[in-house]
């Protein structure tokens, strides 16, 4: 498979994509074209399933807590003198506890997985006669009570007088601005910026900033806007074409985005890059996921139930997913199982098990008293 850009071309491509990973695909010539980006399921309302307990409790365990790329990830501020303190150890536990806790907090925030909101503007009345003295929109909005900044725009009514006098209910677009304008929240602005054209998003994501992005989005768009679909799709599906799910490892945009692919029939991907770092137990609970969000396994609430993790529960699980998985998948699938027998399963399952009974044991240490 060959390249078919120029050389100045390609050393410009190649000298802005700052991720390893990207450059080697470059290099090995995997056009954007041979990408079939994931289509989600129209008959699935996914908000009440993202949002059960269950499924929120394994997004929060195969996303884990990585301190070390939290600090990498966070914005980069002026140099400080360094500060230095000798603590005892009971007291370092206790500020790792925290930092835990703090972290799982911010992972437990992660951005639902909704339809997109339907269109509301109704015809309330309609007033010809005034229509020769309107030159303009008039927008009528309630700011009587207050409420949540989060809240209002589900809460609060907003109507228009347009120039032919009829009152109507606000479209979304327009409700949208009102909203930003009575009750701002804070980074988000009342015309989106030029940050999310599709030129622009692409050279944030070339550059691998990911999670930058995500924070972005979250911050301008409610869940449910079809802005913040697109670009959520689009920063997913870029993720997934290239293999770089690591780079959202550990920060509260993973869940999210395992739960899109796994919802989309696509979680094949994933599933093989964590049987490639040997995230045996994330694999099983992954697995249990997928089974449940396209009702092949129990009932409501059936993810709760506590499942043992080992070499047989592993192969059984592994074995169910196979079925469903057909060519050079099941083919490579097969293999990569084989390579983590052969390099001693229980042995693996035991470390990864030890990893999260670690964190377990951070988030459940009482912090507030020394």
């Amino acid at each position: 498979m060959s390249c078919n850009l120029s050389k100045a071309a390609f050393l410009q491509t190649f000298r802005k994509l700052s991720c390893v990973h990207s450059q080697l695909l470059l290099l090995r010539g995997v056009h954007v074209s041979q990408f079939k980006p994931p289509v989600v399921p129209t008959d699935i309302d996914p908000f009440p399933l993202f949002m059960e307990e269950g499924v929120q409790t394994i997004l929060n365990d195969i996303t884990g807590i990585d301190l070390k790329k939290t600090a990498l990830l966070q914005p980069k501020k002026l140099p400080l003198k360094p500060v230095l303190r000798a603590v005892p150890d009971k007291e370092l536990k206790r500020l790792q506890a925290d930092s835990f806790k703090k972290e799982r907090s911010k992972i437990e925030q992660r951005p639902p997985f909704m339809r997109a909101r339907k269109e509301i503007s109704r015809e309330l009345a309609r007033n010809p006669e005034i229509a020769p003295v309107m030159t303009n929109n008039l927008l009528f909005i309630d700011t009587s009570a207050f409420t949540r900044s989060e809240r209002a725009n589900k809460d609060k009514v907003v109507v228009v007088r347009d120039t032919e006098g009829t009152l109507r209910t606000a479209t979304q677009e327009e409700r949208d601005r009102a909203i930003q304008i009575a009750f701002p929240v804070r980074g988000r602005t009342i015309f989106p910026s030029s940050f999310f054209k599709p030129e622009n998003l692409h050279n944030a994501l070339q550059r691998c900033r990911y999670s930058y992005v995500l924070d972005k989005v979250c911050v301008q768009y409610d869940p449910d806007h079809p802005e913040f679909l697109r670009i959520t799709k689009e920063i997913y599906d870029y993720i997934l074409e290239r293999m770089e799910f690591d780079a959202l490892r550990g920060t509260r945009h993973f869940g999210s985005m395992a739960f899109y692919l796994s919802l989309c029939h696509r979680e094949y991907e994933l599933v093989l890059d964590m049987l490639e770092r040997k995230l045996i137990v994330d694999v099983m609970d992954y697995i249990r996921l997928h089974r449940k969000i396209h009702s092949q396994e129990g009932s409501k609430g059936s993810l709760s139930k506590p499942l043992g993790y080992d070499k047989k529960n592993f192969e059984k699980l592994m074995g169910l997913y196979m079925k469903r998985i057909t060519g050079n998948r099941k083919k490579q699938a097969e293999k990569m199982v084989e390579s983590l027998l052969e390099a001693g399963l229980p042995e693996i399952i035991k470390e990864n098990l030890s990893q999260r009974e670690l964190i377990d044991s951070y988030l459940k240490l009482e912090t507030n008293v020394y």
